[in-house]
């Protein structure tokens, strides 16, 4: 009896797998039936009294869902973005403001730290329109190694090209120590004659300035990182002092700026604001910004000086007055009347420069002079409020008119 449901099962599959699904109900009269409506007469997408969303194409055997792996995601399409239609403005550098006929010409003659010292003196009068700093710096150069005319030529040079020279600023010897040819021997650096020689080379450049009349600033070297170096910088420096000050020019050692208590090279330091920073690079040569602001710090103070800025102004001469019937009399001088004594100061008294000596491990002696066995004890109306305050932490009244006096006062 269980032959025949197994039989219809076989049949219903076999028509299934030949005609399809349609085939097979088509066959088998399902689509006759009284009141049924078939769904193939009605366009896609409608079906008698609702929408129907079209089904989602199935996807097709595939081995990774066959083993339970995980589909990657379709890629998305690139989504475009509108353009701008104008781009954003572009940075634009500060443009400095060039200085309309200044009456003061700075001209700062040297190597590659005096580059430093131009900019700091540039930073120095931005704001002081009537101030320009030009540079005649040259970097690769020396006075050791070049021909011994080439900087008091270059100078020569600059100044009957038409340069407008107030004062002249010089830093050179950043590359000095090396040995100087003299005919066909090599002298050593810093030996007698090689200090001989370079006295002669720093001559040539001081009296060029001091033959054309030019107030010049000589800026001294800084020290190094190197020790070595910052103790052969130190006996250049005395030459360069010497031959400055014999020609007229003003030496300015700004030495003391880049060293810290003992003496010794220091990169940090404070700035011409007093703050601590950072004043030379990381080998111990040049300087940053902060520092080369401060060697022109230095230099400035000479140069107003050289300049007479804020000088004292000079007495008139006394005017004349001419007879007049117009002969060639003896002249009248105008009497001024004469300035009041100055008063004459109070003598104060004189001011020791050096105080007592008080050693710190001195023992105490009493005034018959025993010494003191015990610390001195307090008597009288003071030991109360002392031993209050050392021992109990109790402050002492204030007085009335003192600073800790925070009392309101009576209306």
């Amino acid at each position: 009896m269980r032959i025949v449901p197994i039989l219809r099962c076989m049949t219903l599959a076999l028509l299934l797998g030949a005609g399809g699904i349609d085939a097979a109900l088509a066959q088998s009269g399902y689509y006759q039936q009284p009141g049924y409506r078939d769904p193939r007469a009605y366009p896609p997408g409608y079906y008698p009294g609702k929408l129907v969303q079209p089904a989602q194409p199935q996807q097709g055997f595939s081995l990774r869902r066959f083993f339970g792996a995980q589909e990657e995601p379709p890629a998305r399409a690139p989504v475009s973005r509108p353009r701008r239609s104008t781009p954003p403005p572009a940075a634009v550098a500060k443009q400095e403001k060039p200085k309309v006929d200044p009456s003061t010409h700075v001209v700062v003659f040297g190597d590659a730290l005096a580059r430093y010292a131009r900019q700091g003196l540039d930073a120095h009068f931005d704001d002081d329109q009537d101030v320009a700093v030009v540079s005649k710096v040259r970097s690769d150069t020396n006075l050791v190694r070049s021909d011994p005319a080439d900087w008091p030529n270059f100078i020569k040079a600059t100044l009957d090209g038409g340069q407008k020279t107030s004062v002249a600023v010089v830093m050179l010897g950043t590359n000095d120590r090396q040995s100087i040819r003299d005919g066909d021997e090599s002298v050593e650096p810093l030996s007698d004659r090689w200090r001989e020689l370079y006295r002669q080379r720093v001559d040539a450049i001081t009296g060029v300035l001091k033959e054309r009349k030019v107030p010049f600033v000589w800026i001294g070297l800084p020290p190094m990182k190197n020790s070595k170096i910052s103790d052969d910088l130190v006996a250049m420096n005395e030459i360069y002092k010497e031959s400055v000050q014999r020609n007229g020019g003003v030496y300015v050692d700004i030495w003391p700026g880049f060293v810290d208590e003992d003496n010794r090279y220091t990169a940090v330091g404070p700035d011409v604001d007093g703050d601590p920073t950072k004043l030379r690079t990381n080998e111990g040569v040049f300087f940053t910004r902060a520092g080369a602001r401060k060697v022109a710090f230095f230099a400035d103070t000479e140069i107003k000086r050289v300049l007479g800025l804020g000088g004292a102004v000079t007495a008139a001469a006394p005017t004349q007055i001419a007879p007049a019937d117009g002969s060639a009399g003896p002249t009248v001088e105008v009497a001024l009347p004469s300035p009041p004594d100055a008063a004459t100061p109070v003598a104060l008294p004189q001011k020791p420069l050096v105080g007592p000596v008080l050693p710190l491990t001195r023992q105490e002696v009493a005034p018959g002079g025993a010494l003191v066995s015990a610390p001195p004890k307090l008597t009288g109306d003071h030991a109360y409020s002392v031993q209050r305050a050392l021992r109990v932490g109790a402050a002492p009244n204030s007085r009335p008119g003192r600073a800790d006096d925070f009392r309101w006062p009576n209306p």
